[in-house]
Formats: C-alpha cells, sequence, structure tokens
C-alpha cells in the first residue's frame, strides 16, 4: 500500500468517490466525536485480558477524532498515542485531551501511520479502528505491525466481514474463514470477535450517522453549488454503504494475539 499518496490512503479509508472531500471532511463529521468503534468495547476487551493498566502503551493508528483512545486514557489511566493524517482530527484530539484532563498521557500527531510506524515499537495494544485496508489485508497488516508489538500485545481490528454463505463479493471485505487463514498464516490467532450488530442501539447509530452526513453535504452543496453533484454522490455512495451493513456486511472488533 506503500504506493499510495497519504490523501489517497484518506480518501480509501473514508471511502470517498473525491478527492476534493478531503477538504470538507472536518465539516461533514462535526456531530459526532465517535468514528467507528465505540470506546467502551475497546475498554471492555482490554480489561478482559490485561491488567496492569498503568503500565500499558497503546498505539491508535488511524485515530480520528481521539475518542477510543481519550477513553481510554480517561478510563485506565494508560498512555495512548494516536496518529491520524487529517490535520484538523489531530487538533481536535488534542483539545479534547486536554478537556478530559489527559493530555499528559494521550497524544497525537498528524502523520502518514505507513511511515510513522517504523520508528515506533514496543507496545501493548494496537488499534486500527475502521481505517480499511491502509496496510493491505490481514496478513500483510499483522505482519507489518508484528515488529512494534510486545510478545504478549493485543492488535485490535474494527472492520467488517461477510459470512462464507454469502454469493457477493465486496472489494477489501474478505470471509470470515479468509480472515482466520490470514491472521494464522502471520503468526498469531483470533481470540476474540464481537459482532458489532449485536450492540443495543447500533441501528439507530447508523440512522443517525446517515442523517448527520446528508444534513451536512447538503449544507455544504448549498454553499458551494458548483460541488453540488459531488456532495449528493458521497450522500448517496453513504447510503447505500449503511444499507450495505444493516443486512449483508458484518461490522465486528477482532482481537489478535501471537501465538501462545
Amino acid at each position: 500500500m506503500e504506493n499510495k499518496t497519504l490523501e489517497e490512503s484518506i480518501i480509501a479509508a473514508m471511502e470517498l468517490q473525491n478527492s476534493g472531500l478531503v477538504e470538507h471532511l472536518s465539516y461533514i463529521f462535526q456531530d459526532w466525536w465517535e468514528l467507528g468503534s465505540s470506546p467502551d468495547e475497546i475498554i471492555e476487551i482490554i480489561k478482559k485480558f490485561k491488567t496492569n493498566y498503568s503500565d500499558l502503551n497503546v498505539l491508535d493508528l488511524g485515530s480520528g477524532k481521539g475518542a477510543v483512545s481519550i477513553k481510554i486514557a480517561s478510563e485506565v489511566k494508560c498512555k495512548c498515542f494516536g496518529i491520524d493524517g487529517i490535520d484538523d482530527f489531530v487538533n481536535f484530539s488534542n483539545n479534547k485531551a486536554k478537556e478530559y484532563s489527559v493530555e499528559n498521557i494521550c497524544t497525537f500527531e498528524a502523520n502518514d501511520i505507513r511511515t510513522r510506524i517504523k520508528s515506533l515499537k514496543n507496545y501493548d495494544i494496537i488499534l486500527l479502528m475502521a481505517i480499511g485496508p491502509v496496510f493491505g489485508n490481514y496478513f500483510e497488516t499483522l505482519t507489518e505491525l508484528l515488529p512494534h508489538l510486545r510478545s504478549d500485545g493485543l492488535v485490535i481490528i474494527n472492520d467488517a466481514y461477510v459470512e462464507n454463505s454469502c454469493n457477493k463479493n465486496y472489494p477489501n471485505i474478505f470471509r470470515e474463514t479468509e480472515i482466520t487463514s490470514q491472521v494464522n498464516k502471520a503468526g498469531m490467532e483470533l481470540i476474540q470477535k464481537i459482532t458489532i450488530n449485536e450492540i443495543s442501539g447500533t441501528r439507530e447509530k447508523y440512522e443517525n450517522e446517515y442523517n448527520n452526513i446528508r444534513k451536512r453535504c447538503m449544507e455544504l452543496a448549498e454553499k458551494y453549488p458548483e460541488d453540488k453533484g459531488m456532495f449528493l454522490e458521497y450522500v448517496e455512495g453513504q447510503k447505500r454503504e449503511y444499507e450495505i451493513l444493516k443486512e449483508e456486511i458484518v461490522p465486528a472488533i477482532f482481537v489478535i494475539r501471537k501465538k501462545i
């Protein structure tokens, strides 16, 4: 995935049809803080598999607006470092860390995670929260992350899969058996899977997110009539994505560690 520019990587991760949308992302996503996983679910996973909370070092790759790392730091008092390619999101995150009084243990940096990861090491937990295949497939991603993970460390990935029985193919979304196979090939094991659609309030959350996206894009279309088609196209694309999430694709959190 190194051949893509940072902007191209952001476009893929955010599922944008047009590069012109990048400069409007802060406006489009202004109505919510959590982009992707619920921090509460990630905190529960940490509490299940770890005990020495204050000694933990968490790396949040593609940290978005910082909700997951900030709430982890606030709840379990561990160190968190988030990296994201969108400057406005990083500035928002650092300000939010101050608001939660965790700025001494939770910091954020604007950078390309594909290159920045190379100078980082010894993390207890590495998070990839709904950022798409930035490092490639599961085998490529885990192979890239392993040198930066402690021997007893965890990789927590918020992604999606399709059931093995599904007769449709979706780009960059694997069947459950394919994910397990790639994880094993990387010398790791899947130790927990949480299906997000089973979490209470998920469908309502999807509806609220889509409605907010549509509202903000309509406002932008009115402000920038020359780009109206771009904003309407994005709204329609997001509508299809949310419909698929409700019916065909299974959003999930995967907890992965080195084979013991």
